[in-house]
């Protein structure tokens, strides 16, 4: 389970009346942090294990004898001997409208693709990628310019809102609904190219690739980055700026008593607001 739905996860099922008698994760090079943030969320009485590899999954799930598990953000496809350890199954939560944007990127897609709102699913897994029968899903909406961060501020009052209608579903023997394929994709992991600013898209695309970013690319790269002022910064956070300006796209045309850049694109004009040295 991710660190950041540890916390929240654990209350709910708490309220809801379970007993949660372990809490299973693993390294992930891409999060490093996520294995201590894990552990720190997880109460006094509770197991936080730390997976190893993949072979010690059903060992591990059946030393617990569970009823149901609720898994979030793990990053390991389960096989049918693992997904067949819980008596009444294993249900996942993923960010997104299944079956749209499967896989481990769902956020940097929901934001890239502009869409105006970001969805939510609990389903029952299988041995599928997100393929599991539809328990439960909603959407939030989302503005024009929202960032990671408001994603993430639209998810708990989701999950809270879906999570006791999925394991009500489950607990009364419904197994949920099949996935169409219809409207299928998948949430892969960004081209390497996508990690360098084109400055000569408009100035809405250039502000949606600098606040799109979830995960590194396929190649480990963390964008988005480009050069300003003959540095090369990873951009942190940037918004659109009312002007038009005649310059060359990736010219700084002005510069903000706030330490702000404002930069040509190939039509219109980013401020960024937030760098960081990527060198």
């Amino acid at each position: 389970m991710a660190a950041r739905a540890v916390e929240g996860y654990l209350q709910l099922l708490e309220a809801l009346g379970h007993e949660t008698v372990g809490v299973l994760t693993l390294r992930n090079s891409r999060r490093p942090q996520m294995v201590p943030d894990t552990i720190a969320a997880t109460p006094t009485g509770v197991d936080a294990v730390v997976v190893g590899s993949k072979d010690r999954m059903v060992p591990l799930l059946r030393s617990y004898e569970p009823d149901l598990a609720v898994c979030s953000g793990f990053s390991w496809k389960l096989d049918a001997e693992a997904l067949a350890v819980p008596r009444l199954g294993i249900v996942n939560g993923h960010p997104s409208l299944l079956p749209q944007w499967r896989g481990p990127n769902p956020f940097g897609w929901t934001l890239r693709s502009g869409a105006s709102e970001v969805g939510f699913t609990f389903h029952l897994m299988d041995e599928g990628l997100d393929t599991g029968p539809i328990l439960a899903q909603a959407t939030a909406p989302l503005g024009d310019d929202a960032s990671m961060e408001a994603l993430f501020d639209r998810l708990p009052a989701l999950v809270a809102d879906l999570l006791p209608k999925a394991l009500a579903r489950v607990e009364a023997g419904d197994r949920g609904d099949a996935q169409s394929e219809e409207g299928a994709s998948y949430a892969g992991l960004y081209e390497d190219e996508y990690a360098e600013i084109d400055w000569t898209q408009p100035a809405r695309a250039v502000h949606t690739q600098v606040r799109c970013w979830f995960l590194p690319t396929v190649s480990g790269i963390v964008g988005p980055l480009t050069t300003l002022d003959g540095e090369r910064v990873r951009v942190l956070e940037s918004e659109l700026a009312d002007a038009e300006p005649s310059a060359e796209p990736g010219t700084i045309v002005e510069r903000g008593v706030d330490g702000s850049l404002m930069v040509a694109c190939g039509s219109g004009a980013i401020r960024v607001l937030r760098t960081e040295s990527a060198s």
